[in-house]
């Protein structure tokens, strides 16, 4: 073999050699060094990337499911709450004073809720529920006879009662309405307005305060969030007649404190007004 046949022999090898190398004899599946070396960089920094999207995806996710998991074990109270819409009442709304010198504004709205076939704020129903059930297991028949009254429904009221006082009594209209706004309010003038007060009475008895069951209200009512309205004795703070029918609700702090301190509402407040 001459030099030229050997040079063509050695040729043809490389060839043959770089096909089986490359796995084609096509040169363009061939990847040079310098550029597989730029794509193993770039597959390291779009890893971490990816990485870190993923568990992000997996953190949302996560809370998601912690989130729909933590809503449906509320406590049973709170989810009724919940159902029922209710607005914690605060104390400038728990110790409002209703009356001719204080009256309620004109807009004044009241969100109301059945108890009893009785219409009251929203906020006492709750409490006020939990009383007539404690008092019927002590075999205590309570009977609740009135709650919230409109603006239209307490002017009639008023003015029956004026027109009563001066036929039954001879008064004149400015004498009967002074005294009428001691037991039956203008319109605006009544807590019974404001949703947050309530009446009691017993089937067939003759005078409520001669009755066991308002005994149990002097007793436990502060227990729930109620105090007697209109106490006896106190008259002069209330500018009201005693009525041992008419219940309030002020929440069970301060109907605990009125009690323990023998206080009207307004006494309370003018006593927490004085401690500022």
């Amino acid at each position: 073999m001459n030099k030229n046949e050997r040079i063509n022999a050695k040729t043809a090898l490389k060839k043959n050699q770089m096909k089986h190398r490359n796995g084609s004899g096509r040169t363009g599946s061939f990847v040079p060094e310098g550029e597989a070396g730029a794509g193993l960089k770039k597959a390291m920094v779009i890893l971490p990337i990816l990485i870190i999207v993923i568990l992000i995806a997996m953190l949302i996710v996560g809370l998601n499911q912690f989130r729909s998991f933590f809503n449906s074990y509320q406590p049973a109270a709170e989810t009724e709450s919940s159902q029922r819409n209710v607005v914690p009442m605060d104390d400038k709304k728990l110790l409002m004073v209703v009356s001719p010198e204080e009256p309620l504004p004109s807009n004044y709205k009241v969100d109301l809720a059945d108890v009893e076939q009785i219409q009251v704020d929203r906020g006492i129903e709750e409490d006020l529920e939990e009383m007539l059930r404690s008092a019927e297991e002590e075999h205590i028949s309570l009977e609740l006879t009135g709650g919230y009254v409109s603006a239209e429904e307490q002017h009639d009221l008023y003015e029956a009662e004026v027109s009563k006082l001066m036929a039954e009594e001879s008064l004149f209209r400015t004498n009967a309405s002074e005294k009428a706004e001691k037991t039956v309010p203008e319109q605006n003038h009544s807590e019974r307005q404001s949703g947050l007060a309530v009446t009691f009475g017993k089937t067939g008895a003759a005078v409520f305060s001669d009755s066991e069951e308002y005994r149990w209200m002097l007793r436990n009512a502060s227990r729930f969030g109620f105090i007697l309205r209109y106490p006896e004795g106190k008259e002069k703070s209330t500018g009201f007649a005693f009525d041992p029918t008419q219940f309030r609700y002020v929440g069970k702090d301060n109907a605990g404190k009125m009690k323990t301190l023998n206080m009207s509402l307004e006494e309370y407040v003018s006593y927490l007004k004085s401690r500022q």
